[in-house]
């Protein structure tokens, strides 16, 4: 679920496919254009995935309209669910090749989206996310030992992004990602765990 950062997506898209500069009022409908088609992609996969999770979750009906109504907004473009899903930290976090296991997002941004009658208030969350690993760990396991997380249809033999980072699988037994989301009061925390669990 890439919300993070859309403006910034959108803006670094136009620019790197365009090679111009938003300058005039035309690249400007050109950008809000992209803008729109990205909506309508985000809208209806979301709303077709918080559907499935809601129907075999234990989640509160005000709980699962307060995500949907913050998804129809953003459809809207409405500045407080732009603002939400902006303040969201990024997955993977950037820098992870190098060692980077936490995006805390913006908390700042996050908190200070105006109350309104869709999610009551915001509030930050940080959430744990913890890759898939064989279990259980083996009793002498370390940091070095070799970990055989790939599955059958990765060519091992390539240059794959997936091929590097199973070299150093085992740190994440240890470690886990950290992400900061932004997300509606309406929402308990039992409700973030359960739906950031079945992400």
């Amino acid at each position: 679920m890439n919300l993070n950062n859309i403006f910034e997506l959108l803006i670094l898209l136009y620019l790197s496919i365009n090679k111009t500069n938003c300058s005039t009022f035309s690249d400007w409908a050109k950008l809000i254009n992209a803008t729109k088609l990205y909506q309508q992609k985000y809208l209806s996969t979301n709303i077709q995935y918080f559907d499935a999770i809601f129907k075999t979750t234990n989640i509160s009906k005000e709980c699962a309209k307060s995500i949907l109504d913050t998804i129809k907004a953003f459809d809207n473009s409405e500045d407080w669910s732009f603002q939400m899903y902006n303040s969201w930290g990024k997955f993977p976090p950037s820098g992870f090749l190098s060692g980077t296991f936490a995006d805390f997002g913006d908390y700042d941004q996050c908190l200070a989206i105006r109350p309104n009658q869709v999610i009551k208030k915001s509030q930050y969350c940080l959430i744990d996310i913890s890759l898939p690993l064989p279990k259980p760990i083996h009793f002498h396991h370390n940091f070095y030992h070799k970990v055989d997380v790939l599955p059958h249809f990765v060519n091992k033999s390539g240059n794959n992004v997936f091929i590097e980072l199973s070299k150093d699988a085992s740190f994440f037994y240890w470690f886990n990602i950290r992400l900061g989301i932004c997300a509606p009061k309406m929402c308990s925390k039992r409700e973030i765990k359960v739906l950031t669990e079945n992400r």
